[in-house]
């Protein structure tokens, strides 16, 4: 194989794939990147046998093509300073030499056909949707996702899909966040799929900036996301996903609305006053205000009353400021709907018709 190409695009190709790479792997070739002429450019593959991703480079001057599979970190390495615009890239055997004016470095690789396959796309039984819509999705859910590996279903995101509407869930059993978007379905796509947290990091990457529909599609024990220049293949969660639905509360019935900038500014100014152990905040509901306060005895204490449209009964509520925070940052710019019950059942934060975070409270006696 002999090829050249623009410098800069090869290394946010590498950029791009490279942060999937099995770092910690006994197997050094699943810390390789595969490089193969195809006919629209030059493709790059990483996997760690969990997730795979693929990134085309087009106009690519190719001399003679074919494969090589070489070092990720190192050819990486290798391009973060280059100097010139082109990179030229010449391989025999499991040799690759990578040169331009007055430098070349040999880097010793892998034999390419020994590097695992990745799944392709076949053109059936998909969904689409923009590619920004589905990076909000889950950029707005899977902060929300539970750490605890005992909790394996939680700490994936579920993709539920039916009819002409995506929905993401992420739960870690203190707190919940659902974010539905519209799609394109004309191959009747329904699936409840739970898609790792390895996978979910990686797709606001690769589709933020798509500007065609992306297409995803769910099989039994993998995704498979399409994009005009990536691929992405992951392995699903195995399991059962729990039964969110039954943790939203339906008779939450004191209710305001308030600017979540606002909202979010006088949590964050409290927050300070909180320690590690206190890490508690109460949110205060009388006529017409919203008291945002917090007592911690070695630190201080402080209040900020906001103004709101509240007729309800007083109500004073504690929370994990953080929890909070999130939901706040998950809805964006448009105003919150926050609906409340008691000290000891769960808020409702809504975002427009298409975002819906719960938190659980901090019982005041404890704190």
């Amino acid at each position: 194989m002999k090829l050249s190409c623009s410098s800069q695009q090869l290394y946010a190709g590498l950029q791009m794939v490279g942060s999937i790479s099995a770092t910690a792997s006994t197997n050094p070739i699943l810390q390789a990147v595969k490089i193969e002429t195809v006919k629209e450019g030059l493709l790059l593959s990483v996997t760690d046998l969990e997730v795979g991703i693929q990134y085309l480079i087009p106009e690519v001057e190719v001399v003679s093509p074919g494969k090589a599979v070489i070092p990720e970190e190192r050819i990486a390495g290798v391009l973060k300073d280059w100097g010139e615009e082109k990179v030229q890239i010449e391989v025999e055997g499991t040799t690759s030499r990578i040169s331009g004016k007055g430098c070349s470095i040999k880097l010793i690789g892998f034999d390419p056909e020994e590097f695992p396959v990745i799944p392709s796309f076949e053109e059936k039984d998909y969904f689409e949707i923009e590619g920004p819509g589905l990076a909000e999705m889950v950029r707005r859910t899977s902060f929300a996702c539970a750490s605890e590996r005992l909790r394996h279903t939680m700490t994936g995101v579920l993709l539920a899909i039916e009819g002409s509407t995506a929905k993401m869930v992420a739960t870690d059993g203190r707190r919940l966040a659902v974010a539905k978007q519209r799609i394109s379905n004309p191959h009747k796509v329904k699936s409840n799929s739970i898609i790792p947290p390895k996978a979910a990091h990686q797709l606001p990457r690769l589709v933020a900036e798509e500007k065609e529909g992306v297409k995803v599609k769910l099989e039994e024990a993998h995704m498979l996301v399409k994009t005009s220049k990536a691929l992405l293949c992951s392995q699903l969660l195995e399991g059962q996903y729990p039964d969110y639905t039954s943790a939203i509360p339906a008779e939450n019935d004191k209710r305001l609305e308030i600017a979540p900038e606002v909202l979010a500014a006088a949590i964050r100014r409290v927050a300070f006053i909180t320690t590690e152990e206190r890490h508690v905040i109460r949110i205060g509901l009388k006529k017409d205000t919203l008291l945002v306060r917090t007592e911690t005895p070695e630190v201080g204490e402080g209040s900020i009353e906001l103004p709101v449209d509240y007729k309800g009964s007083e109500l004073e509520i504690g929370f994990n400021p953080d929890f909070l925070l999130d939901g706040l940052k998950g809805i964006g710019k448009e105003p919150v709907k926050m609906e409340f019950k008691d000290p000891n059942s769960a808020a409702v934060l809504k975002g427009g018709q298409d975002y819906l975070y719960v938190a659980m409270p901090i019982r005041l006696t404890e704190a």
